[in-house]
């Protein structure tokens, strides 16, 4: 068992009290978080979700988990220091670029008034600051960031009515796809990576009421009758004209290399790629969780 994998366990173990079943909140009115592992469709999901103009969905947030675990520990402080370590925690990540901001002093001078002076209340002032700033309407919020599958524990108990999207994609493309776009530097790490953040959302489905499964293959070869299943499972209106929408800024996908298709026309030109690309020692060398975990998810027999 790996690091990471150890501390997800114990996350559960200290978080699953928190995790008990609660009457729900309609789903129009529910935060959407998209989790899985990345190269799996999210950035798409997030596009349509844009386009839609019904929900905004802000760059990757990256932090948000370890602000949701860490927040105990300044318990005693002043809540000016609190709001102002809660900003610092966005703008000095290296990703802060994409939010297209120079800081968020403007946010945290809000935020010093908020009332009532919990983390719950930060975070949702802090979702409504960055539509707000990006020119959104949307009254609702999601967050699709893959990190935050490594955290998933601690935002199920912050927030148990949203609703939760587990985007699957065969681990051999997504390794793949890892090891093109040059964020792993081997074919191994990159599916030890699918790996552990699939078998974090299989635990964490057995204690969310509102889980909802997605397959990147159904999204792209049969987009118009998987996005309007989702949209009606997340209480949101679909139109097939959202397929071909394009919303404005992204952030992240003009920033970042590896969001460079994102716009294209939706297609499954992808599915399977590792069939050609792949040779049978790379895919002899990939550990055995890897299969194991592909096994559970439908792909291999």
């Amino acid at each position: 068992m790996n690091f990471q994998s150890k501390i997800a366990r114990r996350a559960y173990r200290l978080a699953l009290p928190s995790l008990k079943l609660r009457r729900s909140r309609p789903a129009d009115q529910a935060p959407l978080f998209v989790i899985g592992s990345g190269r799996s469709g999210n950035t798409l999901v997030r596009r349509v979700l844009l386009a839609s103009e019904q929900i905004y969905i802000p760059p990757e947030t990256y932090v948000l988990g370890d602000l949701i675990e860490g927040w105990p520990q300044m318990a005693l402080l002043p809540w000016r220091q609190k709001v102002w370590l809660f900003c610092a925690q966005f703008e000095k990540h290296y990703h802060f670029p994409t939010f297209r901001l120079d800081n968020l002093n403007d946010f945290a001078a809000e935020a010093e008034k908020l009332e009532p002076r919990t983390l719950h209340a930060l975070i949702l002032a802090f979702y409504a600051y960055l539509a707000r700033k990006d020119g959104s309407k949307a009254t609702r919020w999601g967050d699709k960031t893959p990190w935050n599958t490594y955290h998933l524990p601690a935002i199920g108990a912050m927030f148990p009515h949203a609703r939760y999207v587990w985007l699957m994609r065969d681990g051999r493309d997504v390794a793949l796809s890892y090891y093109k776009a040059g964020l792993y530097d081997s074919l191994a790490e990159a599916a030890v990576r699918w790996a552990d953040a699939n078998r974090a959302c299989q635990r964490f489905e057995r204690w969310c009421p509102h889980l909802y499964r997605l397959r990147y293959e159904d999204l792209v070869t049969d987009p118009e009758a998987t996005f309007g299943a989702l949209f009606a499972w997340s209480g949101l209106q679909f139109h097939p004209d959202m397929l071909e929408s394009q919303p404005g800024v992204m952030g992240d996908v003009e920033l970042e290399g590896h969001h460079t298709r994102v716009r294209d026309r939706i297609s499954s030109r992808s599915v399977g790629q590792w069939r050609d690309k792949l040779g049978a020692a790379e895919l002899g060398a990939l550990p055995p969780w890897f299969w194991e975990q592909l096994r559970v998810l439908g792909y291999v027999d």
